[in-house]
């Protein structure tokens, strides 16, 4: 085999102008190039300069890249915190107790005061929307329902808080509109034991969670006595649901919406309230009692500081029982008519206008039925006991 001078052409030599192509490829003496050879074969001034440019700026895209993370990662953070200060703004506007004169902010007069220690159980039941959906309930279908018996919300309250002959009232009505039919006498002493049998195949489909309660040969009874009166309120709620669905009151709906009965008579509007969540309800009920009602909706914003994630409110609602009487809805109808809430002022002026006339006008019937009832009472009093005293005379 030849030299290396033998197989490399001499660039310098004149007449030498093949292209480094035709240099490769060309069998000189029937030899191929060896590898090493080609390896060491030195390169072109302008191909060391395009790998230098090449190699420079390649050194400048890495020096550059870890700043543009960087300038993207501050860019991010600056989102987040955009993002959590309007999340803590539109927080601050649903908060209860927002003031200002903003009409961006949400301004919620507190009308109910906190409650002594020995109103709290009944405060807690009222502050339950399920008690609202079942004093409606009660007030809507009464003609259906057959319950003959004759309460005020306040007694029903007391029955939920210690049970008594009104819960069987109510309850043992309900019960027997509900298929199956029973073999189990319905009354004051079997209807728990039959509610808790009625109840049980559908509690999935009205309630959440487990069924507080079931058959136990007897002993649910006592159990059912024993219970937190807001589980009280959730079972009787599930009844209704289950009540609702029978033929008779789903035909008396039928009927009565083409008779032209308007649909708030079964599914009641609210009376006012704003964009930011706040909503009054009135329960015109002139043998139970007028109550009003209000929701407040409340969003805390969740920090989540997980990558591309979007910040989302945890959404919860605040049940009030505002005014129960005539004297509280007097106390209601001037705090609401002192707000700086346009909203709020014109529910007063609603409340003054329009509602308080007729409670106070049952109210004033109440109080003259009350009084009749003392005078009888007192009169049936000094009746036995002059009666007593002729009775011993003889």
């Amino acid at each position: 085999m030849g030299s290396s001078s033998d197989i490399v052409p001499d660039r310098s030599s004149p007449g030498n102008h093949r292209s480094p192509a035709e240099d490769d490829a060309s069998p000189v003496a029937g030899t191929k190039i060896p590898a090493e050879l080609r390896r060491t074969r030195p390169s072109r001034a302008c191909t060391v300069r395009a790998q230098q440019r090449l190699q420079e700026q390649q050194a400048a895209e890495r020096k550059v890249r870890p700043l543009k993370k960087e300038c993207k990662r501050r860019e991010e953070e600056v989102e987040e915190e955009e993002e959590e200060e309007e999340g803590d703004e539109n927080h601050q506007r649903q908060c209860v107790g927002g003031g200002g004169s903003s009409g961006k902010s949400k301004i919620v007069t507190s009308l109910v005061p906190p409650p002594e220690a020995s109103q709290m159980p009944r405060w807690n039941l009222r502050s339950m929307w399920e008690l609202a959906s079942v004093l409606n309930f009660l007030h809507v279908f009464r003609p259906l329902l057959k319950i003959n018996a004759e309460f005020s919300a306040e007694e029903f309250e007391t029955a939920l808080l210690n049970p008594n002959d009104t819960l069987s009232d109510i309850h043992i009505p309900l019960l027997k509109a509900i298929p199956p039919v029973t073999r189990t006498a319905l009354t004051r002493d079997t209807w728990v034991t039959v509610l808790c049998r009625k109840i049980r195949d559908s509690w999935h489909w009205v309630a959440e969670g487990d069924l507080p309660i079931i058959a136990s040969q007897g002993r649910e009874i006592e159990v059912y006595k024993s219970l937190d009166p807001a589980i009280r309120v959730v079972i009787l709620k599930a009844l209704c649901d289950i009540r609702v669905e029978q033929e008779d009151i789903r035909s008396y709906i039928d009927n009565s919406l083409k008779t032209g009965v308007h649909v708030s008579a079964f599914r009641k509007d609210r009376v006012g309230g704003d964009s930011h969540g706040v909503n009054f309800w009135y329960e015109d009920d002139p043998l139970v009692g007028h109550r009003l009602y209000r929701e407040i909706r409340k969003a805390e914003v969740v920090k989540v500081r997980t990558k591309g994630s979007k910040i989302l409110p945890n959404v919860t609602y605040q049940w009030e029982t505002v005014a129960t009487n005539f004297d509280e809805f007097q106390d209601v109808s001037e705090k609401l008519n002192s707000s700086s809430s346009r909203i709020e002022i014109s529910l007063g002026k609603k409340l003054t206008r329009d509602m308080l006339p007729e409670i106070e006008k049952e109210h004033k019937r109440k109080e003259k039925l009350l009084k009749k009832q003392h005078r009888q009472a007192l009169l049936l009093d000094n009746y036995l006991v002059v009666d007593g005293l002729g009775a011993e005379a003889s």
